[in-house]
């Protein structure tokens, strides 16, 4: 099997550095640092990034089909549209509790965004919701620390992960494109080699997460059998998203949190990865324009 190339893309110090997403569009990337309390954005050549400030901290993040950005702060989800700086806040977490805030997300190919809470100190009280453009309706509670979701390809089937020591797992359930309703939850893969945090989706229908504490990049097939694992320099990434020309880049984010920087000197930096795979265009917040 071919070695991937690890390259860095961005040497930046994230506190916890979440949610890369390809705009296609803008070809650039755009990433949070939950910590740090920041918006980032930034093309592929060069050196140079954009930043935001947020009052909360931000988490999952997704297009619009405008363009605009799609992120979750704290307990809301707000769109930001980059070229006014302007943000606006679309809905709030109907049962917010204390401690808790949004984490992890995707839109589906419907156009609904999907995003969990989770608890500060990882209490089971985490609850996995899904916003229509119109209410968020609660799909799974009892999460511990919500993470990995992503969508197959043909949009039939959902991945949720927790992230929590005592669970470390990822779950797949059949997911009604019609309607969004979840069913036949069943255990797709165990994780051994640190805790399953973000992920993506290629266009060959195999699940890619990174291994928090783990320091790699993992691929799972449709089945839930592990295909291959990427040593990083970072042993905390957080989440791979597909980017590039030609969508087969894999753009990793990590965290400095947790770390000795004198043994780790590239925590925090988001990584880029050469893959055999392609990935998907993420699908677009909203109902999609007639």
């Amino acid at each position: 099997m071919t070695a991937s190339r690890v390259t860095v893309f961005r040497n930046v110090r994230n506190v916890v550095g979440e949610s890369p997403l390809w705009d296609s569009a803008r070809q650039c990337l755009w990433w949070v640092d939950i910590g740090g309390l920041a918006l980032h954005r930034a093309e592929l050549e060069g050196d140079r990034i954009e930043s935001w400030s947020v009052p909360a901290p931000p988490a999952a993040m997704a297009l619009d089909q405008a363009g605009n950005i799609i992120l979750a702060v704290g307990h809301d989800l707000a769109r930001f549209a980059p070229e006014a700086a302007a943000w606006s806040v679309i809905a709030t977490n109907p049962a917010p509790l204390p401690a808790t805030r949004f984490n992890d997300g995707v839109t589906d190919s419907a156009g609904r965004f999907w995003l969990g809470t989770l608890h500060d100190a990882r209490d089971p009280v985490g609850t996995l919701y899904c916003y229509d453009g119109h209410a968020m309706h609660a799909r799974e509670t009892g999460l511990r620390t919500q993470n990995g979701c992503a969508v197959s390809p043909d949009g039939t089937t959902f991945y949720l992960a927790d992230s929590h020591p005592d669970i470390r797992a990822i779950w797949a359930y059949d997911l009604d494109a019609a309607t969004g309703a979840l069913a036949n939850r069943r255990l797709f893969h165990r994780v051994e080699r640190g805790r399953p945090d973000g992920a993506a989706v290629d266009a060959d229908g195999c699940y890619w997460f990174a291994a928090v504490d783990g320091g790699c990049v993992t691929q799972l097939d449709p089945t839930g059998a592990v295909m291959r694992s990427i040593d990083l320099p970072v042993s905390r990434p957080t989440k791979p998203a597909f980017g590039g020309p030609d969508l087969t880049t894999l753009f990793v984010t990590s965290m400095t949190t947790g770390t000795d920087p004198a043994r780790e000197p590239l925590a925090g930096a988001v990584l880029m990865i050469d893959t055999p795979a392609k990935g998907l265009e993420p699908w677009r917040f909203g109902p999609a324009p007639p």
